[in-house]
């Protein structure tokens, strides 16, 4: 079945700064042979995937689940602007379920929320990218006057240090990502950027997941280099870097009758044995659903992965 974590409503994307550069979007287009250009943007097969049922007349992705929209595209780009509409829609039905939205067209967010979008709405956080100074000093100053209840900052492809502190001061982050540039991408992730944004993180104590480094990671003078995600997702939790303070709170509704969930009705979070073990942001996840994509699931609770964790 399709990914539940993962929301593709429309594929394709221009590139839009010197984070694009080597897109993955467009590396895994040409390594898959698909035959439409990667800037050419285009409505997907799963457009309604997080109203789909399945045959008990349930939703196959659960309350309290977290999706993130548009991975392989940017949510803003304008040439979706057609198809916009109907994606608030569908977040404005599926009232239960928590979507992060990212994006690097930041001037572009304001025009484009709903007309009831008010103060934000509460089950979507909007997440700032940002690769490099400049970037972050050209977008903060512009995503901090939007308004929304939820707000966090990724920093990918981490390709410059950046300075965090400005958005962390303002309390409106939540959470922040780093995750270095793979997918044909070389540009260097450096170690001590990582511990810098980690510092101000403890400092404000703000949720931080530290991502796979990237393909090239430079660490006391030193330069790794990676082949597999798995080593850089590994080498990215063994800097013991990422910060888990608390869990932000989604005020959830139920699409039915509107009335607000509580803990008994969202289920709990359960973690793929193997899988899941390494992941820094374990402890922010929402969980496995057990979509049929991974072999070999054996499913825990979240204190059983913690008790394993401690022997890593």
């Amino acid at each position: 079945m399709s990914d539940p974590r993962s929301w593709n409503l429309w594929h394709g994307c221009r590139k839009y700064s010197e984070g694009c550069q080597n897109c993955y979007v467009y590396f895994l287009d040409d390594l898959r042979g698909t035959s439409a250009p990667s800037a050419e943007v285009r409505r997907t097969s799963n457009f309604d995937l997080p109203i789909r049922r399945d045959r008990l007349g349930q939703y196959k992705v659960p309350p309290g689940f977290v999706v993130s929209v548009n991975m392989t595209s940017d949510t803003f780009i304008e040439d979706a602007d057609r198809w916009r509409g109907e994606m608030w829609d569908t977040i404005r039905t599926r009232s239960d379920v928590i979507f992060q939205l990212v994006t690097k067209r930041i001037p572009r967010v304001k025009e484009c929320l709903p007309a009831d979008w008010g103060d934000g709405y509460d089950n979507v956080i909007l997440i700032m990218t940002c690769e490099n100074q400049r970037a972050f000093d050209e977008r903060w100053p512009i995503f901090m006057d939007i308004p929304s209840k939820h707000k966090g900052l990724n920093l990918a492809p981490f390709i410059g240090p950046v300075d965090v502190r400005p958005a962390l001061v303002s309390g409106q982050i939540e959470q922040v990502e780093t995750c270095g540039e793979a997918f044909g991408g070389e540009r260097p992730c450096r170690y001590e950027w990582i511990k810098d944004v980690s510092d101000a993180c403890t400092e404000y104590k703000v949720n931080l997941n530290v991502g796979p480094t990237g393909t090239v990671y430079i660490r006391d003078g030193k330069e790794y280099r990676f082949e597999s995600m798995q080593q850089m997702t590994d080498t990215a939790y063994r800097t013991k870097l990422s910060r888990f303070y608390y869990r932000p709170v989604y005020d959830l509704y139920d699409p039915i009758d509107d009335h607000r969930l509580t803990g008994s009705e969202i289920p709990e979070p359960m973690f793929n044995k193997v899988k899941c073990r390494r992941c820094t942001r374990m402890q922010m996840c929402m969980g496995c659903v057990d979509c049929g994509n991974c072999r070999n699931v054996e499913l825990i609770d979240y204190d059983a992965m913690m008790e394993l964790r401690k022997d890593d």
